[in-house]
């Protein structure tokens, strides 16, 4: 089976079928729960492939009085084969991302869902750092930063949700006089939780264009 959806569109879809299973357990009414799965499927259907079985399946499976959050699981399953996966890595393809780091932390690829990764991070506690792998104008690129060990609730500015966050700062600009510029938001202390929740690329391109190092003239 060929990938045809982003894992934007995974998590998106995700989120709808977890909503439609809360309503599903939250209202009696029988009329209200079947306006909320028609409108929970207006806004699924058009990012699935309609030829693929998998689909019908799925959709199918969400036309149900009431859904349990495992039979959700199980549909969604349905879902993982479609998606277009972030890849994985070598050793020495992630040295190339960060040439300047000497000992660089590898993720824990094992116990990775790629298929809900549109960027990867890893956390290194040790140093107080933190590393990121994303997309950015048609390749990856690597981002290394500090990140602060005070976690706080606010608003990530990668997912744009509510959550967990702690203030990231990477260097984008050195001035070789031993000034530096460091540039950085909140964003989630734990990136797959954040993955789990980015649907909108946009914001996680906003926020790699503010904290990639400055190209020299």
């Amino acid at each position: 089976m060929k990938p045809t959806i982003t894992t934007t569109e995974y998590n998106y879809v995700t989120q709808q079928v977890n909503d439609l299973t809360s309503a599903y357990l939250a209202v009696n009414d029988f009329q209200v729960r079947l306006a909320v799965r028609a409108k929970t499927i207006e806004h699924i259907a058009p990012l699935l492939p309609s030829d693929e079985l998998n689909t019908q399946q799925f959709l199918a499976g969400l036309e149900t009085d009431r859904l349990s959050r495992k039979a959700a699981e199980k549909l969604l399953e349905l879902l993982v084969p479609m998606v277009n996966s972030f890849p994985v890595l070598s050793t020495k393809q992630l040295a190339k991302l960060f040439r300047k780091v000497k000992k660089l932390k590898q993720p824990e690829w094992a116990g990775l869902k790629r298929y809900e990764l549109t960027y990867l991070g890893w956390n290194d506690g040790g140093n107080q750092k933190k590393y990121l792998v994303a997309p950015y104008q048609d390749r990856l690129i690597g981002i290394q930063g500090e990140l602060s060990p005070q976690t706080v609730k606010g608003v990530c500015a990668i997912c744009q949700t509510i959550g967990n966050v702690a203030l990231f700062l990477s260097t984008t600009k050195s001035s070789g006089l031993g000034t530096y510029t460091k540039k950085g938001n909140y964003i989630c202390r734990d990136s797959n939780q954040c993955n789990r929740q980015l649907t909108d690329l946009q914001a996680l391109t906003d926020f790699l264009t503010v904290v990639q190092p400055q190209r020299k003239n």
